[in-house]
């Protein structure tokens, strides 16, 4: 019994991650209610309570695996790359899935980044992503320039992914993300190309 029991456990709080994460998308962080969340997985206010003994519990849930399926689509990408500068394109990528690149998702992820401040969780699992990122930058362009070409090209490319997905949340910003990711494709080759004359 202890068995089946643990098993509908991990079912019903993966399918209230999931319904969280969906509200997540739909309303941002502000909207993202238990009512609302318990409504879209089918389940009474008071089971999500039971699971999650509190909204930051639940919002650090659905950042992680906000920031898991990005991951998930990185390493595809980089399993497949078979340069240096494939796998700098290969990071870049994982940062703007085509399907996940909306106006809805960029104003849902900047009501989450104005709220790091006041969660302590959140601001950890944001240094957990930015330092995955930095790594996986880092070691292919040290490859391609200087130690300290490769921490300033890095720097820029986190900054640049960022203020990308800022500016997506404005009701005029017409880049998609096919366009996001040559701009910042175009950045990493005239750089690259200049730390190369320099070397």
């Amino acid at each position: 019994m202890k068995v089946v029991r643990t098993s509908i456990e991990k079912i019903r709080r993966r399918d209230l991650v999931e319904a969280a994460y969906l509200t997540f998308l739909d309303h941002g962080m502000k909207g993202m209610t238990m009512a609302r969340i318990g409504e879209r997985a089918g389940m009474s206010h008071g089971i999500v309570n039971y699971y999650f003994k509190s909204k930051d519990e639940l919002l650090s849930a659905v950042v992680r695996k906000a920031n898991f399926l990005i991951m998930q689509d990185a390493v595809r990408r980089l399993k497949l790359a078979r340069t240096p500068r494939e796998r700098v394109s290969a990071v870049i990528a994982a940062n703007f899935p085509k399907d996940l690149f909306t106006r809805e998702i960029a104003r849902a992820w900047v009501s989450y980044y104005a709220m790091i401040g006041e969660h302590a969780e959140f601001e950890r699992l944001q240094n957990a992503v930015d330092s995955r990122l930095a790594r996986n930058l880092g070691h292919a362009l040290k490859q391609l320039a200087g130690e300290e070409d490769a921490r300033s090209i890095t720097l820029s490319i986190a900054t640049l992914i960022d203020g990308l997905w800022l500016r997506h949340a404005k009701s005029n910003d017409q880049m998609d993300a096919m366009g996001a990711i040559r701009h910042i494709e175009a950045f990493v080759d005239e750089r690259l190309k200049t730390a190369t004359a320099r070397s």
